[in-house]
């Protein structure tokens, strides 16, 4: 059943870690009168943001491909056809893995006339890193075209920088796109009647900074950066992941690291987060009775090592 009007699409993009998935969920859990489907795309073989959405009555589609081009998009299309056949919502959040720029997914609403007519592009969402994104910059062109691409940038992370970082990667920022509406956030809180269905998007504005925004073989491939996934069906020893952790850091090019973990004499599930070399284990919910515990990991970054970090992790392991 087609709409009686296009229902409004908002991308959620960033670099790896920057709080997209916190951003899904604080837009998720407000009071704002909309009813959200939700597709998420992952890096890896394991679907950890997924499992960390905290969900009410939305729909939600995982899709762990990697990056939403190519023949991925068709699923896509496929995916976002299924959801307004079943209809019950007014807007759609797509949530972009790290390594994604968001150009091929705002195409797939732009060039493909089956949803031209069903939905619209409202606005492209940036979660910037205010700890890392100088750095990124400087190594890695998916951060710098997420944000030219954006309508909206959140500087995320501002309790973790002081007043003079904050004002140079906002000043980063700005060269890269002077036209973005930019918040200063923590844990991705925002004032949300200011971002959405605001009719962001404006497509002249996106081919000035990109003449071939429109060019589906235009876009690039970033294979320099890869995701290895691992599965342990035993649990893991805290000191013994202490000790990884901090070797990890020193010998992996490791952008992003997340997943769950069964610790041993812990009724709890635990979720690990890393974002370069700043880590996090946060104590989740309890297993449940009769429950599979397992521990999953997925790390991304450039060149890494599955092989090394097999065996390291192999060693945290309880006999």
């Amino acid at each position: 059943m087609t709409p009686t009007k296009p229902v409004p699409v908002s991308i959620l993009t960033g670099f790896l870690g920057a709080g997209k998935t916190t951003l899904l969920n604080y837009i998720l859990k407000q009071q704002h009168g909309y009813k959200f489907a939700v597709i998420i795309n992952e890096v890896g073989k394991i679907g950890v943001d997924g499992q960390l959405v905290e969900r009410q009555k939305e729909e939600i589609v995982e899709m762990s491909n990697g990056c939403l081009c190519c023949t991925v998009r068709k699923d896509l299309v496929k995916g976002v056809q299924n959801l307004l056949k079943k209809g019950g919502f007014d807007y759609l959040l797509i949530e972009t893995t790290g390594i994604a720029e968001p150009g091929p997914i705002a195409q797939t609403f732009l060039n493909i006339p089956q949803l031209q007519q069903l939905v619209r592009m409202d606005s492209i969402i940036t979660v910037v890193d205010a700890e890392q994104i100088l750095k990124q910059l400087k190594e890695v062109e998916t951060a710098r075209e997420q944000i030219r691409m954006a309508d909206f940038i959140l500087l995320n992370k501002t309790d973790l920088v002081d007043a003079a970082g904050l004002d140079a990667a906002e000043a980063q920022i700005r060269e890269l796109n002077a036209q973005a509406t930019l918040f200063r956030t923590n844990q991705s809180e925002v004032n949300l009647k200011e971002m959405l269905d605001m009719h962001a998007f404006d497509l002249d504005r996106k081919l000035e900074v990109d003449p071939q925004f429109l060019d589906e073989l235009s876009q690039r491939h970033h294979h320099e950066i890869n995701s290895v996934s691992f599965e342990f069906p035993k649990p893991f020893s805290v000191e013994a992941l202490e000790l990884f952790v901090q070797e990890l850091s020193e010998k992996e090019k490791i952008y992003r690291s997340k997943g769950f973990l069964w610790i041993e004499g812990n009724p709890r599930r635990a979720v690990f987060h890393g974002v370069n070399n700043r880590f996090t284990l946060l104590w989740d919910r309890l297993w449940e009775k009769g429950e599979a515990r397992s521990s999953q990991l997925v790390f991304i970054g450039k060149q890494i090592d599955e092989a090394r970090i097999r065996k390291q992790l192999e060693q945290c392991v309880v006999k």
